[in-house]
């Protein structure tokens, strides 16, 4: 007769075989949801489209013509075109299109997904089907949150997959101190993976070992190393686009600091107001759990997302859970930085750093329109439901915890299957397609235009139409062209004009006298 000690093993493994298959099912599950909710985005160039992101395709169309090489983003020498070398190869199989710009943006998304469930599973001690919850928040992002996912504007998502990343090099400080120098020169964000580690061990002690500085000293040589090979490189870069050099900008290593600076505003009066309405409505809005229209985050739809109640049963669910893991913490004596819950604590803060930086250096100005500033914030939630679901020995408020969210989840999904569904049956109109058209229609050549519409324009033209920016520049060969011809130039505007050509309301073809 076999003792129980023969059975151990088998039953360990039967219970691997069966983990791995639920392992298979969830991530699967996952994937296509993060497929799903970027689908819209991808599939149809009219959802979400702007000058910003057509930047970064016309960098990939010149890098594909050899006619320039963007190290960093044209005239934003601290941001890495990264976006626009990824799109390269997609762009060489299906053309110059928003799709083909989209789409290693959309597998980016995916990569997030697949690393952050896996990393939960592994450092978050949760079974497969467990660790899905909490992966659900960036999964099944909120559409607004998702179309900021798939911007081709210099790095929304890659700080997400850079800090997870960051995380599972942790014991390997020659790959970190690469990943982090990377992901700083990318988005500037990713840095706030680095102080939830400073953090972290700071509060378990490691830094008072010395044997630990060793791996620090490894990490910052090779943080060093990196970032002085992409200023090695950036010296043969166009800086501002074909024509230009990299003595075009002044900007040097210090660059990512200065624009980050720029970007700052901090009002003491304001300081009070800007935490309360990054916590509530800010990250509601976020979560996609506060009611929004969708052309409150550039969505071409009349549709909104959220219902009034979601944010309440939401945030109100994370503050009980936070409660909840306090008194649980001190009643068995364990600390945020045990293993047992360290990576929920470094997800955690990870994100309270992204949302409280933005509440502080914004002069109270919490808006949807700098929302991309705190995407990390969505780490908060992720953070506080793996320690939950970790913790919680109750097995009913676990699965009020799943249900909280598998609730949130339904009306999400909701809310990304009424937008599929008007852009497969009831697709809005696209002005900017039909002006790129009517102005090749017309055989106009070159144009004046405000920044928003001017370089959309010339990518949905694929630089059949030249366009100067009235406004803010970042491609100087434009300018050049067109104040060469500039008595061919039509303008192009948003009020009627005299003898003009009305596109669409709101778009016109103005002449140029």
């Amino acid at each position: 007769m076999a003792d129980g000690s023969s059975l151990l093993p088998a039953a360990e493994s039967a219970l691997s075989r069966s983990y791995s298959r639920e392992r298979v099912a969830v991530m699967t599950l996952l994937i296509a949801l993060t497929v799903a909710r970027s689908a819209v985005f991808v599939v149809f160039e009219g959802s979400n489209f702007d000058s910003d992101q057509a930047l970064l395709g016309l960098m990939s169309k010149h890098l594909i013509e050899g006619r320039a090489f963007p190290v960093f983003t044209y005239l934003q020498p601290y941001m890495l075109g990264v976006e626009a070398w990824m799109a390269v190869p997609f762009m060489l199989v299906g053309g110059i299109t928003v799709p083909m710009l989209k789409l290693p943006l959309a597998l980016m998304n995916v990569a997030v997904t697949v690393v952050l469930f896996r990393a939960l599973e592994r450092s978050g001690g949760l079974r497969p089907l467990l660790a899905a919850v909490p992966a659900l928040f960036f999964a099944l992002a909120s559409p607004g949150t998702s179309t900021l996912f798939l911007e081709t504007s210099g790095g929304n998502v890659a700080p997400l997959l850079m800090v997870v990343l960051l995380w599972m090099a942790r014991r390997k400080p020659l790959i970190f101190g690469a990943l982090l120098a990377f992901g700083v020169l990318q988005r500037e964000f990713a840095i706030y993976g680095f102080g939830a580690f400073v953090a972290l061990r700071l509060l378990d002690g490691s830094f008072r070992r010395a044997e630990n500085w060793r791996p620090v000293a490894l990490g910052a040589l090779s943080f060093g190393a990196v970032w002085q090979a992409v200023y090695l490189a950036k010296q043969f870069s166009s800086i501002d686009g074909p024509g230009t050099y990299a003595g075009w900008s002044l900007a040097g290593a210090g660059a990512n600091v200065s624009a980050l600076l720029n970007r700052v505003c901090i009002d003491t009066n304001q300081l009070v107001y800007g935490v309360q309405a990054v916590f509530t409505s800010h990250f509601g809005t976020l979560m996609g759990a506060n009611p929004r229209p969708l052309t409150d985050f550039g969505i071409n739809s009349l549709l909104s997302q959220g219902v009034w109640w979601m944010w309440p049963l939401v945030g109100g669910s994370f503050v009980l859970m936070l409660g909840r893991l306090a008194w649980l913490m001190s009643r068995r004596a364990i600390r945020p930085w045990d293993p047992a819950v360290e990576f929920a604590t470094y997800l955690f803060l990870v994100g309270l750093q992204s949302l409280i930086v933005y509440a502080l250096l914004r002069c109270g100005v919490i808006a949807v329109g700098t929302m991309r500033y705190a995407l990390l914030g969505l780490f908060v939630g992720v953070g506080i439901v793996t320690a939950f679901l970790k913790l919680e020995p109750v097995k009913l408020l676990r699965g009020a915890a799943v249900g909280v969210v598998l609730v949130w989840a339904t009306f999400t999904a909701s809310d990304h299957a009424r937008l599929a569904w008007q852009y497969t049956f009831d697709q809005p109109v696209n002005g900017r397609r039909l002006l790129a058209d009517r102005l090749i229609k017309e055989g106009i050549k070159f144009a004046y235009a405000d920044f928003w519409d001017s370089l959309s324009i010339v990518y949905l033209t694929n630089e059949q139409v030249i366009v100067a920016s009235t406004t803010v520049v970042f491609l100087e060969e434009y300018q050049w062209l067109v104040a060469a011809r500039s008595e061919e130039a039509v303008w192009i505007k948003r009020e009627p004009c005299p003898d003009g050509i009305t596109v669409v309301e709101g778009l016109y073809i103005c002449p140029s006298s």
